[in-house]
């Protein structure tokens, strides 16, 4: 059965896309995310209006330069306690290791973005999609009732029943009975090896499925402890 479902949104695909290829047109960010060339110029006019990037003309030819203080504060409304500062930091962190503008004018690697109590900057789109926020939030709560994720994404009790079932069907999730309660189990190693994560020809840096997916694996251990390891210690 041909995948239907992706971790990461158009956006974030987009903005990916950009932070590796600065110089590239809009047909080529088009053709290797797969959207249209019209949804990619409306995603990129999104994140230029956000400040989330900038555009630069040069010559004939559009360069893009990320601002990754401004990515790493901003979360969509409803999503900032579903996105910890430590789980986004993780994230940034490497994205910014892998991107064009990784290296400073005196060839030193950038550092990452201290946000520190820094409040979110909410903004109209998502980095995740709705299955995404759901692996989240069974991240921190693996005994949580349909009710509780529904709540706790921002969906509907049908919609959360629907996603975990296709979450199910595809491997990444395994629910168990227990006693009157459901208890779900991510699998990291299916979510790793998800095809999905680049539903265009291009192909997402590794570095970004491997953060994600070890930063999810942190967040199940806080759910049964107090404290979070420092997202330094997995970044890329």
């Amino acid at each position: 059965m041909a995948q239907t479902w992706g971790p990461l949104t158009n956006h974030a695909l987009v903005l990916i896309y950009v932070t590796k290829h600065s110089a590239s047109t809009v047909r080529a960010i088009s053709e290797g995310v797969g959207v249209t060339e019209r949804a990619t110029l409306s995603i990129l006019r999104e994140l230029d209006a956000s400040g989330i990037i900038e555009r630069h003309r040069e010559g004939r030819r559009n360069t893009y330069s990320v601002d990754f203080d401004r990515l790493a504060t901003y979360r969509r409304r409803g999503t900032v306690a579903l996105t910890p500062r430590e789980f986004v930091d993780g994230l940034i962190g490497t994205l910014l290791s892998v991107s064009d503008d990784a290296r400073d004018d005196d060839g030193a690697l950038r550092a990452l973005p201290d946000t520190g109590a820094q409040e979110p900057r909410i903004g109209t789109w998502a980095f995740f999609t709705n299955h995404a926020l759901l692996l989240l939030s069974i991240a921190m709560d693996q005994t949580a009732t349909v009710r509780e994720m529904a709540m706790s994404v921002g969906i509907t009790e049908r919609a959360v029943v629907a996603i975990s079932q296709q979450l199910e069907e595809d491997g990444i999730i395994v629910r168990r009975r227990i006693g009157r309660r459901n208890e779900y189990e991510i699998d990291f190693e299916a979510l790793r090896s998800f095809p999905r994560w680049s539903p265009g020809e291009w192909k997402i840096p590794d570095e970004l499925i491997e953060v994600a997916v070890k930063g999810l694996q942190l967040l199940v251990l806080r759910s049964g402890s107090s404290e979070l390891p420092s997202a330094r210690t997995y970044s890329a």
